[in-house]
C-alpha cells in the first residue's frame, strides 16, 4: 500500500462522522416539517373545496312570517268565584274563671273536654257555707238598721209635735233630730248593700257558662281549691264559627270587595262555599263573607277576610265545623256579568294578551284579567268577543309583528300572499 492509498483512507474515515451528522440534522427537520406540512396540506384542500363546491341558492321572495297557534275569545254571562283556604276559629273564645274563691264540691257531667253546655247552665259549684252564713249576717244588719231608721223617724215626729206645741214657728233640723235620721237611713242604705253583696257572693259559688258552647279544656275538678280569677276551663261558643282568609289585591277587585267591608242588611256579602275533606269524604256547610280588616299586611301584601258559619254544630250538617280544621272557601259572586273567556294560555307573563288582528299582525295588549282558573282566564276589558288571541309561545313578540294565524286544528288562516292588500304585503315584508 503506497502513501496516496493511505491518505485516501484516512480522508473518508475523517469524513465519514460528518456524514453522519449531516443526516441526523436532516431527519430531525423532517420530523419537525411534517405534521405543519400535513396541516398546511388540509387547509389547502379545504379551501380548494369551498371554492370549487356548488354554491347555496339564494332565496326568492321574504321570510315567511311565523305561526302562531290562536283561539277566539268568547263573552259569555258568568259569577265569577274565589278559592281560597283558612283555618276555622270560633267567634267566642272565653276562659271561664271562678268569681269567688273555695273548694269545688261539684261539676257537672258536660264540665269535660268536648261537652256541651248552653248558656247560664251551672258547670260547677264551690262549697258555699261560708256565703250562706255572710248572708245571714248581712240580713241580721239591715233588720237592726231598719230597727234604728224606725226609731229616729218615731224620735224626730215627736221632737217636731213638741216644737210645734211651743209655738215657736219651723223647727230647726238639729230639734227634730234631722241629722240621726240621715246617719240612719245611709246606715240601711250600707247594710242593704252588703246583703246584696253577700247574696251576689253565694249565686257566684255557681259558675255558669257565659255562652253556648263547648269545653276545649278544663283546668279544675272536684276538690281543687280555687282563689277569685283563677281559671277553670276554656270554651267556645258553637253559634258561629269563623274562617279566616287572605285575599290579594287582584281577588278585591274580581269580587268588588272593597277594604275595610262589613256586610250590612242591603249587602249581606258573597256567599262562600266551605269545604274541608274528613275520612276520605268532603263535608260541606255554607256561610258568608261579612267582613274584611281595614289594614294591609305589610308584609305579604294581602288583606284577610273573615267568613262565618251559623250554627255550625248543627244535626243537619253532616259533620260539624270544629275549631281549628283547615278547609278550602269558595267565594261566590253577587251578580251575573257577561265576560270574555280565552285559554289559560292566552295569557302572557300575567299580563299581556297577543291579539291577532284582521290584517294577521300582532296587536300586544297589556290587560287585567278579572279571574285566572287553571284552564282559562276572563276578562272584563281589553279583549273583545270573537278575537283571535295567542295560545303558542312567540318569541321577541313586537307591536304589528306579522304572524301566519293557525286555528288550533292546525290549519292556516293566513290569507295567501297573491291575494294580501297592497299594504298587508307591505308589512309582511317589513
Amino acid at each position: 500500500m503506497n502513501k496516496m492509498d493511505l491518505d485516501t483512507m484516512t480522508s473518508a474515515a475523517a469524513d465519514e462522522p460528518k456524514k453522519k451528522t449531516f443526516w441526523t440534522e436532516i431527519g430531525r427537520i423532517a420530523v419537525i416539517c411534517a405534521p405543519i406540512l400535513v396541516i398546511v396540506g388540509v387547509i389547502a384542500l379545504l379551501f380548494l373545496m369551498i371554492a370549487t363546491g356548488p354554491k347555496p341558492e339564494e332565496k326568492q321572495g321574504n321570510a315567511h312570517p311565523p305561526a302562531v297557534q290562536f283561539a277566539v275569545a268568547h263573552a259569555r254571562p258568568t259569577t265569577l268565584s274565589l278559592s281560597v283556604q283558612g283555618e276555622a276559629r270560633p267567634r267566642n273564645e272565653a276562659s271561664l274563671a271562678a268569681q269567688v274563691g273555695g273548694r269545688i264540691v261539684w261539676v257537672s257531667p258536660q264540665f269535660v273536654e268536648g261537652g256541651s253546655f248552653r248558656q247560664g247552665d251551672v258547670l260547677a259549684r264551690v262549697e258555699d257555707a261560708d256565703y250562706r252564713l255572710a248572708v245571714t249576717r248581712a240580713r241580721s244588719q239591715v233588720a237592726q238598721a231598719e230597727e234604728g231608721l224606725a226609731r229616729e223617724q218615731a224620735e224626730g215626729e215627736l221632737a217636731r209635735q213638741d216644737w210645734q206645741a211651743l209655738g215657736r214657728g219651723e223647727p230647726p233640723p238639729l230639734a227634730v233630730r234631722a241629722p240621726q235620721l240621715a246617719q240612719a237611713q245611709a246606715a240601711l242604705a250600707a247594710a242593704q248593700a252588703s246583703l246584696r253583696s253577700a247574696e251576689l257572693d253565694l249565686a257566684r259559688t255557681s259558675i255558669r257558662a257565659p255562652f253556648a258552647g263547648r269545653v276545649r279544656e278544663r283546668r279544675a275538678n272536684v276538690g281543687d281549691f280555687v282563689g277569685p280569677g283563677a281559671p277553670v276551663a276554656v270554651m267556645f261558643s258553637t253559634d258561629t264559627m269563623e274562617i279566616r282568609i287572605p285575599l290579594t289585591d287582584a281577588d278585591l277587585a274580581s269580587a268588588r270587595i272593597p277594604v275595610g267591608f262589613s256586610a250590612t242588611s242591603a249587602n249581606p256579602g258573597p256567599v262562600a262555599h266551605v269545604s274541608s275533606v274528613s275520612g276520605g269524604r268532603i263535608q260541606t256547610w255554607e256561610g258568608r263573607l261579612v267582613r274584611t280588616e281595614a289594614t294591609v299586611d305589610a308584609r305579604t301584601r294581602l288583606v284577610y277576610g273573615v267568613v262565618e258559619v251559623r250554627d255550625p254544630f248543627n244535626a243537619r250538617n253532616a259533620a260539624p265545623l270544629a275549631p281549628g280544621m283547615f278547609v278550602a272557601v269558595r267565594l261566590e259572586g253577587s251578580t251575573r256579568e257577561t265576560l270574555v273567556a280565552a285559554p289559560r294560555s292566552a295569557l302572557k307573563r300575567n299580563e299581556f294578551v297577543y291579539v291577532v288582528r284582521p290584517d294577521n299582525t300582532i296587536d300586544v295588549r297589556q290587560v287585567r284579567p278579572a279571574q285566572t282558573t287553571a284552564d282559562e282566564v276572563l276578562f272584563r276589558e281589553g279583549v273583545a268577543d270573537g278575537e283571535r288571541v295567542v295560545v303558542s309561545v312567540l318569541t321577541s313578540p313586537r307591536q304589528g309583528m306579522a304572524v301566519t294565524p293557525i286555528d288550533r286544528a292546525g290549519e292556516s288562516t293566513a290569507t295567501p300572499p297573491a291575494q294580501q292588500a297592497p299594504q298587508e304585503q307591505l308589512e309582511i315584508r317589513r
